[in-house]
């Protein structure tokens, strides 16, 4: 019984004893774990510490770089406020300065048309007066026999201030003012010096005449003056410039109509080869005009610039070439008409619009030339073959390329220019004189 007792016993104090080791065991694994938890918590707090301050300095940084950012946005807005109302000063002043100066420029042309007309008016009384001196001295001496003689002014009398610069001056404004509105430049009569109003004085005053002569009644042929004859009665002159007045872009037309005509007809009597030529020619095509040709005339647009005229027969397209030498002599003229006005004036502003419309003259001129070009290259259009030596792609080529090159705002280049054009349309004249050899080759070129 006591045997059986003791084996019970033994068993349950070795189950007691386990469980104790297993807690035992719980309890060291609890804590480790623990502790590993807890140092690895620790390291991970210190990890995330350091990252935040890692932030907090690139957050800081950043806020830095916004506030300089936000300084230098603040300054180059002041400066730009600064250089806007600078410009709009600028403006302002330049508008306000432009208004006087156009103050300034209607007073100035209405004290001009005062002072013209105070100089018509001295001019009236200056000729009145000779004339009525003129009578009574005739009168004195026809009844008395006496010679009465102008008093001469004393030398104190006289005043020693020279206006003749100041007159050049107000005469040079003047043409400028009426050359801006459009109207024509009358000379304007000098006022004389203290040494021409002594010699004038000095000179023995004409008779005047009663009544008609015959001579004032007998019609007298008019003749043109020499440069002597004008320089001797500038009278004569203004009362003829008063009856037809003429603008100055009218005296520089006929000026350069004048020029191109006698170089054209200088050079017209030099080739006397191709005068006897062109006889040959026209003994054979017979009296042929231009009525002959029209109902071939076509003409083609060239881009808003003048249409470019040709004859066309079936596939054959011959250019117009008279008709093209005339329209580039006519835009020459224009440009040397506008280089004139150029020198007369002197504002920046007046210069400037002038330049510019001579460029758009000589770039619409190179246009034309340039379209012309293309026809020939891709249309198959040609040339008369009577002038074809004269006149062809290769002469407008080099006329395209003087004109990509020269400036006519410089009378050197226009120049040089003209005096081709003047060259080309000589020999071209040359050959085509009369005008039936040239039309008449037209029209055989065109019916062959």
């Amino acid at each position: 019984m006591s045997k059986s007792e003791h084996l019970v016993k033994k068993p349950v104090s070795i189950i007691q004893e386990i469980e104790n080791q297993l807690e035992d065991y719980l309890r060291r694994q609890r804590e480790e774990i623990e502790k590993s938890l807890e140092e690895r918590i620790q390291k991970e707090r210190e990890l995330a510490r350091q990252q935040l301050a890692e932030i907090e300095q690139a957050v800081k940084k950043q806020w830095q770089a916004l506030e300089e950012y936000g300084n230098v946005w603040e300054q180059f807005e002041g400066q730009r406020q600064e250089i806007l109302q600078k410009i709009k000063d600028c403006l302002e002043k330049i508008a306000g300065r432009q208004k006087e100066i156009e103050e300034l420029a209607r007073a100035t042309a209405e004290d001009i048309k005062a002072l013209s007309q105070w100089q018509e008016e001295l001019e009236e009384l200056r000729r009145e007066s000779m004339e009525r001196a003129a009578f009574l001295k005739q009168g004195l001496e026809e009844k008395f026999g006496l010679k009465a003689e102008r008093p001469q002014p004393a030398e104190a009398e006289r005043l020693s201030l020279d206006l003749t610069p100041e007159l050049e001056k107000l005469k040079k404004v003047k043409e400028l003012l009426l050359l801006e509105s459009g109207q024509a430049v009358r000379p304007t009569p000098a006022v004389p010096t203290e040494e021409t109003a002594a010699e004038v004085a000095e000179e023995p005053e004409p008779a005047t005449r009663v009544g008609p002569t015959p001579e004032a009644e007998a019609p007298v042929p008019e003749e043109r003056p020499e440069p002597e004859q004008i320089s001797a009665r500038p009278e004569a002159v203004e009362t003829k410039a008063e009856t037809r007045p003429l603008s100055l872009e009218d005296k520089l037309a006929e000026e350069i109509k004048r020029t191109i005509t006698e170089r054209l007809e200088a050079r017209q009597l030099q080739p006397e080869e191709n005068q006897e030529t062109t006889a040959g020619f026209q003994e054979n095509l017979g009296r042929v005009s231009r009525l002959d040709l029209e109902e071939f005339y076509r003409q083609e647009q060239a881009n808003g610039y003048s249409p470019i005229g040709f004859y066309q027969k079936g596939k054959k397209s011959i250019l117009e070439a008279e008709e093209l030498l005339t329209k580039i002599r006519e835009a020459v003229e224009e440009a040397r008409k506008l280089n004139y006005k150029l020198a007369f004036v002197t504002a920046n502003k007046e210069q400037f619009y002038l330049k510019q419309e001579i460029i758009s003259l000589q770039e619409g001129l190179r246009q034309y030339l340039l379209r012309i070009i293309h026809l020939i290259m891709k249309k198959n259009f040609r040339f008369p073959a009577l002038t074809q030596d004269l006149l062809n792609q290769q002469t407008l080529e080099e006329l395209s390329d003087l004109l990509a090159v020269e400036n006519w705002s410089s009378v050197d280049d226009i120049s040089l220019f003209e005096q081709k054009i003047i060259d080309l349309t000589a020999a071209f004249k040359a050959r085509t004189t009369p005008a039936s050899i040239y039309y008449g080759a037209l029209k055989k070129e065109l019916e062959a």
